[in-house]
């Protein structure tokens, strides 16, 4: 699949996948899906749910250190800095430097142009928040956020997630 398919696969996603409503049970409930699938892939994740007030919902599977915790909270600020998520971010960059210009005056320990963070988007509110997973490939990192949104949501994965690469 193209980048542009890709991107306009997201921007469906995002425009899409949207809850009536959302609170620290539904975040609880995204985070252990990721924990679910992480585990039984085998793979060592961090996931993290985060209004932009406050901090819902953290968990991490085998494998995963503070330092993928860390990248997470870089890609929700990236997320709350552009209200998309942070793979189509990267898609729409291309080859573009990792960082944001100068210009953005973001501060780089706060921000990372890596994919793996969702925007949360309500129904009448707009995007409120984001879950943001780290450990895996970031194409692989948003697909396991967007599952955990489509779970959530009731929706069938298999007709929101990207196809594999």
């Amino acid at each position: 699949m193209s980048s542009e398919a890709d991107i306009e696969k997201i921007v469906a996603q995002e425009q899409g996948l949207v809850f009536e409503r959302f609170d620290e049970d539904i975040a609880f409930a995204l985070v252990g899906h990721v924990r679910d699938a992480a585990n039984a892939a085998g793979k060592g994740i961090a996931v993290c749910v985060y209004l932009w007030d406050r901090t819902l919902c953290i968990g991490m599977t085998a494998g995963a250190s503070s330092h993928n915790l860390t990248w997470a909270e870089r890609k929700v600020g990236t997320v709350r800095l552009l209200h998309k998520s942070s793979y189509r971010l990267v898609l729409e960059r291309g080859d573009k430097p990792r960082l944001l210009e100068p210009s953005w005056a973001a501060d780089p320990a706060s921000y990372a142009i890596a994919g793996g963070a969702f925007p949360i988007h309500v129904k009448g509110l707009g995007f409120v928040g984001a879950i943001s997973t780290s450990g895996l490939p970031e194409r692989d990192d948003h697909g396991f956020g967007v599952a955990a949104v489509c779970a959530a949501l009731g929706r069938d994965p298999a007709d929101w997630m990207l196809r594999p690469a």
